[in-house]
């Protein structure tokens, strides 16, 4: 009975993820990023944008994606589009950028423009203000991270239509505020990556035990550690791309085995090989931000830290509610429906990148 429900059930999503990429177009947030490094007088501007943001404006031939022959045939006009909706000022003066180049590339599971401009200044920069207009007017939800490198010195905001402008003073902060912001971005990152969270959830519906749920989250956080050390340090270099595609497949597996598995007994030894998977994605969000390297060990441990004190928040909330519920009858069946449901949205993801 559980083997044809599943075999209707992915019937359905295969339906539903066929018809996905036109039924939810451009109906969700996107999201660039903006990484600056200043070193004295100059700017290494790094602008990644999500190519369904740039489709209305230089998609030539219609056929919904981008190419590097299609951007290089526009080069001036979009070089046109960026001086007049991204600048940057000193002391009310608009500095000089020129763009260094434009290429196709992927962030994450994402596919996207990388531009890299080149910003100088007369003097030093320690204080500038940045107009950020771009996309605005095609995409309104449109969002872009920003990240700004100076030595030591670390910035980040989000970038959006009520926040169009920001100004930066570059000051050499106390070591303790950089761990800080690090531990900070480490709680956002587990909170706001719903995959993460989804795997989380899917890995603790089957704990009968609060041990057994321990177990499970111990194995993870050892497993998605030590690779985010390796990575992050260039031990060992992984593809994004595969990355994000092994993490939706994790989902989907654990949702499966939670339809018709009723027992953990060794769920906290598969958990700690997909912790390391997640642990490579952990790495590659860390990458896109920059780690100072003055005091790497440092702001890896604060960043782990902070992810470790995210899934902590998310499990102090969600394993009482879960032990609440298995005292009804019917907790099994619905322990079934969400994994259905978890592993219908894994599997779209899990077509979404393998684009």
């Amino acid at each position: 009975m559980k083997l044809r429900a599943f075999l209707s059930l992915f019937i359905v999503t295969l339906i539903f993820c066929a018809n996905a990429s036109t039924s939810f177009a451009h109906t969700d947030k996107s999201r660039g990023y903006s990484n600056l490094n200043i070193k004295g007088k100059t700017i290494d501007y790094e602008l990644f944008l999500d190519q369904i943001d740039m489709l209305e404006q230089f998609d030539t031939n219609k056929d919904k994606y981008l190419d590097n022959e299609e951007l290089s045939s526009q080069k001036e006009r979009i070089e046109s589009v960026l001086q007049k909706d991204l600048r940057i000022d000193v002391d009310s003066k608009p500095l000089t950028m020129e763009m260094l180049s434009m290429e196709l590339a992927e962030k994450g599971s994402t596919i996207g423009v990388i531009f890299k401009l080149r910003i100088t200044a007369d003097e030093a920069i320690e204080q500038f203000n940045l107009h950020y207009n771009l996309m605005f007017e095609d995409a309104p939800l449109h969002t872009n991270v920003l990240l700004v490198h100076s030595g030591d010195y670390f910035y980040q905001n989000i970038l959006d239509t009520k926040k169009k402008d920001v100004q930066i003073t570059i000051a050499q902060p106390e070591s303790e505020s950089v761990l800080w912001k690090y531990f900070v971005l480490g709680i956002e990152h587990i909170l706001t990556g719903f995959d993460h969270m989804l795997f989380l959830l899917s890995l603790v519906l089957i704990a009968s035990r609060f041990k057994d749920a321990l177990k499970i989250v111990t194995a993870f956080t050892i497993g998605h550690s030590i690779t985010l050390f390796l990575v992050a340090t260039d031990r060992i270099q992984v593809s994004s791309h595969w990355v994000e595609v092994f993490i939706a497949l994790t989902i989907c597996y654990v949702a499966v085995e939670n339809i018709f598995v009723q027992k953990v007994k060794w769920r906290w030894l598969l958990t700690a090989i997909f912790g390391l998977i997640h642990g490579m994605g952990f790495a590659g969000a860390l990458t896109e931000i920059g780690l100072p390297k003055s005091n790497l060990i440092g702001t890896l441990l604060s960043f782990n830290l902070g992810v470790e004190t995210g899934q902590f928040m998310v499990l102090c909330l969600l394993l009482p509610l879960l032990n609440w519920l298995r005292r009804f009858p019917w907790y099994r069946k619905m322990m079934i429906s969400a994994s259905c449901l978890i592993f219908v949205l894994a599997f779209y993801w899990l077509l979404q990148r393998l684009q």
